[in-house]
């Protein structure tokens, strides 16, 4: 195998005869190989491999080995001895090879050849194996023997009798049986359906044949119409290409007139341009100049602005000049008054100090004084405060014990045990009572269930019987209602012809219709062109010699008796013909199946489809259904009276169930209620007596504690010398609490005398600086402003000189703007003259176009009425292609019209073409290819009666089939099972020692469904069954069984997965003992997963799976006898 879960290498394990030792630590993959085994056997289902699905069983990588994507596994048989299956007998050796590749599934080869799983798993179980064999023996499955239903052991037996395979014939087998069987119902449902299907067939024939007559003279109408129509179109067209030639030299016309106004707009429009571009230029020469002209404005005005803007800054200049030197002076004389005051201040820390230190030596004096004492002070309060509370703890425990005794003896007073116990025993009797009630109910409920089951089963048959009845007279009706429509007459109605009245008796429907023919739908009337006469007068004519009188078979009217006194029927042709020439006149012979041989020599032979004989047949039909209709009419009437009773019975069965069940919940309920009420009094008196006993074990408890707390109390002494001791140390404390209080004061007078001024003495530094640093900034100030005061002074003076130059400027600018209006004036007169001459050449283009667009609106107009007119005409040539099939010019000859003028106009040929169309509509839906599917149907029914043939023939062989696998079954079953019962004995007393064991066939008279039930009797127990054993003896017991199956039939090999765990070290020897026995009678090779060391030791070879890297397993061998042979000969 290579690739299959933790082996990614190739791994090669050969199962040689004798035992096969696979071991090695957990976890490793000792178990993979026995799956490997499973799976190339068949198996489909991952979990039963612990896997989720088919892929999780290929390598799936580690974190030094990439994944697979391709597991196989070949296992190779030795058929030397030819005992495989025959599609399989032909090799010495068979190959069987699985492959999956990821995502692919998985596939099977046989010697290289694919093959299904399914006829893997045959050949295995075949073989007494395969992938759940009972020669696949793990753990688990001991202990699945172990708790196995009798049924579900059955496969154990199967397996012994080798029959495992025949269950899986028989099982494919039965289900082509059912296929069979299911396909055979289908069939015959088809064939009923097509046998309806070919009757309506016959009906739907006649139909058509009408249907065609009315259609050829739709086609002829529509031909008539169709022609109308092209020729109305043809004299249209003529027309519409002549108003448009007459259109079209018109528009000619309008277009050479539109074309010579376009040309003069053009003309006039082409020399507005430069005009317009003469009168912008000056324009905008114009506008140029002014803009100047505004712009020396704005100068003038901004020279005025800046001058007065200066003025101001001028004089704030001196202004802050003032101010900053006024600002120079106060910081210096602010500079010189703070450096007097730190002077003063440090004089002040330095007094300070030292009398600071000495106060603190004296606060350290101090507080020692007040630590002692204030100890003094808390250990004469702790005392005191011990021996109050003392004293008050046992006041309080003597209180409490005093309230307690007195509630307990008045808690032991109120418990009435007696009462209690009364009512209990009354719960108890009501509990009695209320259940004898509730079974009762319960019983009635059952039997109200029983009759509301038996009404529903009643009313059911009813409901079936009634839907028979409406069907049977649906089906009756349905078939009236056919014969009806096929005798129904399309003529009067009242004219009843003479074969309606007539019963015609033996058969002799054909005899009498070969004989009276079409006169047989003739009435007996008057009143009509043709018709039966009833004379009063008697003829004396007889039916010829030989023959017997058609006229005895024949009842229901005297009108006909006349006409066949002298006719008779004979048994045939021949007979017929040989008394022809003896006939008189009037007479006539006939047979029952029809012909007619007259007196005069006239001879009409039999047809066998005569519809007069039909018709009487349909007629006797229609009556005997008829009655038939009125019996099925009354039955429907009596079982409707029979379901209406059915259902009222079920009503009241409902009503008494739904009562009978609310009695019984109720007395359910009132039953639980009282139980729920026994329990309780119960309960109640039960904790009554409970809680008697504790409160008088407490009551004695409390009253040795309460003398105990009065003893202790009464010992304790007076408190007066401990308060005088507390009282003189409170004193002592407060007088050197009130000494400290005054040394902390003035320490902390003397700490804030010398914070504040070393306080001060920082803030005078920072204000000093502060002061220094304005006197700086105000020096700069007014040296900038000096500046400032030169740098406008000589602007001022550029700007006074502007004024002058401006004003030169000016009267040049007016002397310009005069000469370039003046220019402008006279630009914008020419090009208003230009504009007057094109706009009235353009009011003539208008009126030019309009005339041209209205005589082109009528040539579109025109156009478009060809147009539709020609639509109209192909629409007709498509018309006539698709419903005549022709061309045009040949409708003529379809419609049998010679000249189309003589037609009469489209609206009458219209009505007479839809007239014709409701005739045929009228006849309803048609189905024009019925006799061709009629034959088809009937050639289909030919070839389903031949599958029924078949198919009842298969069903009979597989029928035969099955019976005989089941009889094989049960005979091998039963052999085996005698076989295996005295392997399983012999195979107990050796494991055991002793003891007694047994098989036991239970659950069914059929054998092939028998339970298998395992009893056993180790020495010194009872014979029991297998789950009442211990799990050692359960283990030793299932491998006897199973090895009793070997020995039945054994199996080619045995996978024993870690069987021995359970086992102690005597049983392991006698497990081993047993392997080695089976190995000596049997060629079953054995192939044991074990971790026992006795196990190993007795094994001929071992296997041992090991880990070298993480999550890859390999295998390593040692052939134990060989080993032994090599030691031996070392020893020597």
């Amino acid at each position: 195998m290579a690739g299959f879960k933790s082996f990614a290498e190739i791994a090669e394990v050969e199962i040689e005869p004798g035992m096969t030792g696979i071991v090695g630590p957990n976890g490793c993959g000792k178990s993979n190989v026995v799956e490997g085994l499973r799976w190339v056997m068949g198996e489909s289902n991952a979990r039963q491999m612990r896997g989720g699905e088919m892929d999780d069983l290929i390598f799936s990588g580690t974190d030094q080995r990439p994944a697979r994507n391709l597991a196989e596994i070949t296992l190779n048989l030795d058929n030397s001895k030819r005992v495989a299956p025959a599609e399989f007998n032909n090799d010495d050796d068979i190959e069987i090879t699985r492959k999956i590749e990821r995502g692919k599934g998985s596939s099977y080869f046989v010697n290289a050849k694919p093959a299904r799983a399914k006829d893997v798993q045959l050949l295995f179980a075949d073989s007494a194996t395969g992938a759940r064999s009972s020669g696949m023996v793990s753990q688990g499955r001991i202990g699945a023997i172990v708790g196995a239903k009798p049924n579900d052991r059955r496969a154990l037996l199967e397996e012994a009798a080798n029959i495992t395979g025949l269950h899986s014939r028989r099982h494919e087998a039965e289900l082509r049986l059912r296929g069979a069987e299911t396909n055979l119902e289908r069939l015959d449902d088809v064939i009923a359906g097509l046998i309806e299907q070919r009757d309506s067939l016959r009906k739907q024939a006649r139909q058509a044949s009408r249907y065609r007559s009315v259609a050829d003279r739709i086609r002829k109408a529509e031909a008539q119409l169709l022609l109308a129509k092209w020729t109305a179109g043809e004299t249209s067209l003529g027309n519409c290409e002549a108003d448009l030639h007459s259109i079209r030299l018109n528009v000619a016309e309008k277009t050479e007139a539109a074309a010579k106004s376009a040309t003069r707009r053009a003309e006039l429009a082409a020399t507005l341009p430069p005009l317009r571009e003469a009168e912008v230029a000056k324009a905008a020469e114009y506008q140029r100049l002014s803009i100047g002209r505004d712009e020396l404005d704005r100068e003038e005005e901004r020279i005025r602005d800046a001058l007065a803007k200066l003025h101001t800054q001028q004089e704030q200049i001196g202004r802050d000049m003032a101010r900053e030197t006024e600002l120079r002076d106060d910081a210096t004389a602010a500079s010189g008054r703070l450096g007097q005051e730190i002077i003063e201040l440090q004089k002040q820390i330095d007094e300070a100090t030292p009398q600071r230190e000495a106060t603190n030596l004296e606060l350290e004096v101090a507080r020692e004084s007040v630590r002692l004492t204030e100890a003094a002070l808390a250990e004469a309060s702790a005392k005191l405060r011990a021996a109050a509370t003392t004293r008050a703890a046992l006041a309080n425990r003597i209180a409490d014990l005093r309230n307690r005794k007195n509630a307990s003896e008045n808690a032991l007073a109120a418990l009435d045990i007696t009462s209690m116990a009364e009512q209990a025993k009354t719960a108890q009797a009501a509990l009695v009572t209320a259940e004898i009630l509730y079974e009762d109910k319960r019983g009635a409920l059952e039997r109200a269930e029983n009759a509301l089951s038996d009404a529903q089963a009643s009313t059911e048959t009813a409901i079936n019987a009634q839907r028979d009845a409406e069907a049977n007279l649906t089906r009756l009706q349905a078939e009236i209602d056919a014969l009806q429509f096929l005798l129904a007459d399309t003529g009067n109605p009242d004219e009843v012809p003479v074969a309606d009245l007539l019963s015609v008796k033996d058969g002799m429907e054909d005899a009498l219709a070969a004989y009276l023919a079409d006169e047989l739908g003739a009435p007996i009337d008057a009143g009509v062109h043709s018709y039966w006469r009833t004379l009063s007068t008697k003829s004396d004519l007889n039916p010829p010699e030989g023959s017997l009188p058609l006229a005895n078979f024949i009842e229901g009217t005297s009108g006909l008796n006349a006409t066949l006194a002298g006719v008779g029927v004979v048994d045939d042709a021949a007979q017929a013909e040989s008394l022809q020439a003896d006939m008189r006149p009037g007479q006539a012979l006939t047979t029952r199946n029809g012909g007619l041989w007259r007196w005069d020599g006239f001879v009409r032979k039999a047809s066998g489809n005569d519809k007069s004989a039909e018709r009487i047949r349909q007629r006797q039909r229609l009556d005997v259904l008829q009655k038939k209709a009125m019996q099925a009419a009354s039955d429907g009437t009596a079982r409707q009276e029979a379901k209406a009773d059915a259902e009222k019975n079920l009503a009241k069965c409902r009503d008494d169930m739904t009562t009978t069940r609310a009695e019984a919940g109720a007395a359910e309920q009132e039953f639980a209620a009282t139980r729920r009420t026994a329990e309780s009094e119960s309960l109640k008196l039960q904790s009554a007596k409970d809680r008697a006993s504790d409160l008088q074990t407490a009551l004695d408890t409390m009253s040795t504690e309460l003398l105990s707390c009065e003893a202790e109390a009464a010992a304790m002494g007076d408190d007066a010398a401990l308060k005088e001791a507390e009282t003189g140390a409170r004193s002592a404390a407060e007088a050197v609490r009130e000494n400290l209080s005054e040394v902390m004061q003035t320490v902390s007078r003397l700490n804030e005398l010398i914070r504040s001024t070393t306080q001060r003495m920082g803030e005078c530094e920072r204000e000093r600086k502060a002061w220094q640093d304005r006197l700086d900034g105000a020096a700069r100030r007014v040296t900038e402003m000096q500046n400032r005061l030169g740098d406008g002074e000589r602007e001022q003076g550029r700007l006074q000189a502007l004024p002058a130059d401006l004003e030169r400027q000016r009267h040049e600018m007016a002397d310009r703007l005069e000469v370039a209006a003046e220019k402008r004036q006279q630009a914008g007169d020419a090009l208003q003259q230009a504009e007057t001459a094109l706009a009235s050449a353009e009011t003539a283009q208008r009126e030019s176009d309009t005339a041209l667009a209205g005589e082109r609106e009528t040539l579109i107009r025109t156009e478009g009425q060809l147009e539709r007119v020609r639509e109209t005409m192909s629409a007709l040539r498509e018309n006539i292609a698709e419903k005549l099939g022709c061309e045009p010019q040949d409708v003529a000859t379809i419609a049998e019209i010679s000249d189309p003028v003589s037609l009469p106009d489209v609206h009458t040929l219209d009505d007479k073409v839809q007239r014709l169309i409701r005739e045929r509509d009228n006849i309803g839906p048609v189905n024009l290819r019925a006799e061709a599917e009629m034959e088809e149907v009937a050639t289909r029914i030919a070839s389903m009666e031949e599958e029924r043939d078949d198919l009842l023939a298969a069903i009979a062989k597989l029928r035969s089939a099955i019976s005989q696998l089941n009889r094989e079954g049960r005979e091998r079953l039963l052999r085996s099972f005698a076989e295996v019962n005295g392997h399983f004995k012999a195979l107990f007393k050796q494991l055991f020692g002793g003891g007694n064991a047994e098989l036991q066939l239970t659950e069914a008279d059929d054998p092939l469904d028998a339970g298998l039930e395992i009893m056993a009797s180790p020495p010194g127990k009872r014979l029991q069954s297998l789950s009442l054993l211990s799990g050692g003896e359960q283990a030793l017991t299932a491998l006897a069984i199973i090895f009793a199956v070997f020995l039945t039939n054994p199996a080619p090999i045995c996978v024993l997965d870690e069987v021995d765990a359970p086992l102690d070290d005597s049983n392991v020897v006698r497990f081993c003992d047993l392997l080695r026995d089976i190995c000596s009678k049997t060629d079953t090779r054995f192939l044991v997963v074990t971790h026992h060391r006795m196990t190993m030791a007795r094994m001929d070879r071992l296997f041992g799976v090991t880990m070298e890297q993480q999550g890859v397993s390999k295998l390593v061998s040692v052939d134990l006898q060989t080993a032994e042979r090599i030691r031996d000969a070392a020893v020597a």
